[in-house]
């Protein structure tokens, strides 16, 4: 054989010819799983699989040759097509010819439901000779998970917002009371002479105060979901709030038989007092709930360009695999003291560090006791001094206070409290009765308390405005309501009152009206 006809033979051996190659294309579209079509400048079908026959309920009239919009017909006679991604939801004729041959001329992406139930993900692309190739998925699969998915999801919003719910028709309902009996105790201990029975009003007191703070964890988790809470930054000195808390916390450590120590700092970091007491707060609670001998350290250190704030027990520990999962809501570690609580302290904590841009951070192992850590930046210590407070007994001594609230128990209470702390004190339930209170009050009132959920519809504002054009100008108002719906809370924070909180605890209230009146 020649040299040059063995290299033809050659070439054809590796190139096959035209027509096998198309026919090796043609047969590489045809099973693949993917439906695939061509479309000419004319928007003419040039070639199709039997795929993307299969989608439409005459498939013999899908052949080269139809035009684009013919199919589309097609499909809206046959109602071939529920839903496309570009509609709402529904089937319109119209809206679905307009939609489609608008996402065909643009050579974009969309999605298709098939009155079977399939979903088309359908992928159109220009050709240089100005035709469109399309390539339709079929993502049934995926999306029949996405929605699986979906539903899931919904139940379980759909489940924290009746625990949510219930827990606010709860605490409201349990809070009004509470709030009744924290304030009768606090009116009769201010009566009672001899120690036996201060004692007991005092553990009654100590039993409240449980109650209370289980409430106010419940409170606070609705401040931050409602989105009321907002820190005021400042330079915090470490060392004044130390010391604070080494006198609350001394007491509850001294009853377990635990050592406390707190450690004396001259740092100051930039956070809000207040978030930065209930986060440190939290951690001793739980160190000492948990700690069953040893003690307890507070204290602060240097790490790197922040500062370390630790609270270390001697306690059993954890598994380091649950120090993420104990800051979670209503997650509660294993063990007797566990039930003291409802697993909301440290989800708080780690909820206010977010708002403060702290980081928390937890170290432990099983019976080699915890640390849990915050770590702040640094801020100059230059707050001044606060003026001090004047005396209760001074400030409210003679003081008109206008209590308005629609329980008789609590009026009853509350002014026995007043009465104790000697105010001048007059109740109503409503704008009804408010002029005989102004009566018995004989004078203008320099305070007034009023309930926000009153009879008959009415809120605590708007008594508060009728009450204000009645006697000529505003009176300084506490709010008190036992809301805890986020957005109730909103509504309440946003009415330019100060706002306290059921069960009131009567010491709050005090020094809410000392400071509206000093």
């Amino acid at each position: 054989m020649h040299w040059g006809d063995a290299m033809v033979a050659q070439d054809q051996q590796r190139c096959p010819p035209k027509d096998t190659q198309a026919d090796s294309l043609i047969d590489a579209i045809e099973s693949a799983s993917e439906a695939f079509v061509i479309w000419d400048a004319e928007d003419r079908m040039v070639f199709c699989n039997s795929r993307y026959k299969s989608f439409f309920a005459e498939p013999e009239k899908v052949r080269p040759g139809v035009r684009f919009d013919s199919l589309v017909e097609m499909n809206i006679a046959n109602t071939s097509v529920t839903e496309i991604s570009l509609l709402p939801a529904g089937w319109d004729p119209d809206q679905y010819r307009r939609a489609r041959l608008d996402c065909h001329n643009l050579a974009s992406d969309t999605f298709i439901q098939l009155r079977d139930g399939r979903w088309l993900q359908s992928r159109e692309r220009r050709t240089r000779e100005g035709g469109i190739v399309g390539v339709y998925t079929d993502i049934t699969d995926r999306k029949r998970a996405e929605e699986a998915l979906a539903l899931a999801k919904r139940a379980a919003e759909e489940a924290n917002l009746a625990k949510s719910r219930f827990l606010a028709a709860a605490s409201h309902d349990l809070r009004q009371p509470l709030h009744a009996v924290g304030i009768l105790v606090s009116a009769l201990s201010a009566r009672l002479e001899e120690d036996r029975q201060k004692e007991i009003a005092g553990q009654i007191g100590e039993c409240l105060e449980t109650v209370s703070g289980l409430f106010d964890a419940l409170l606070d988790i609705s401040k931050l979901d409602a989105g009321v809470v907002a820190p005021a930054f400042a330079p915090v000195p470490l060392g004044p709030l130390l010391k604070v808390l080494r006198r609350e916390f001394m007491p509850q450590a001294e009853r377990k038989g635990l050592r406390l120590t707190v450690l004396e700092s001259r740092l100051a970091v930039r956070s809000d007092a207040a978030m930065l007491g209930r986060i440190l707060r939290n951690f001793l609670s739980n160190a000492i709930k948990y700690t069953e001998s040893g003690g307890v350290v507070l204290g602060v250190r240097r790490r790197g360009a922040e500062f370390r704030i630790d609270v270390i027990d001697s306690g059993p520990g954890f598994d380091p695999a649950e120090a993420q999962a104990v800051f979670h809501e209503f997650h509660r570690l294993e063990g007797a003291a566990a039930q003291q609580g409802i697993g909301l302290g440290l989800s708080i904590a780690d909820r206010l560090a977010r708002l403060l841009e702290h980081r928390l951070e937890v170290a432990t192992q099983p019976g080699a006791g915890a640390r849990f850590s915050l770590y702040a930046a640094p801020a100059e210590a230059t707050v001044a001094a606060a003026a001090p407070m004047p005396a209760p007994s001074r400030v409210l001594s003679g003081r008109r206070l206008l209590l308005i609230d629609d329980d008789p128990e609590i009026r009853r209470a509350a002014l026995l409290l007043f009465e104790a702390w000697g105010c001048r004190c007059a109740a109503a339930s409503g704008l009804e009765d408010a002029a005989a209170a102004l009566e018995r009050l004989d004078g203008r009132p320099e305070a007034m308390i009023v309930d926000y959920h009153l009879k008959r519809g009415r809120t605590g504002d708007w008594v508060a405005a009728r009450l204000a054009e009645r006697l000529g100008a505003p009176v300084p108002t506490v709010m008190v309501t036992g809301e805890t719906a986020p957005e109730l809370l909103q509504k309440v924070q946003g009415l330019g009152f100060p706002v306290l909180h059921k069960p009131l605890q009567p010491m709050r209230l005090r020094a809410m009206l000392q400071h509206l009146l000093a």
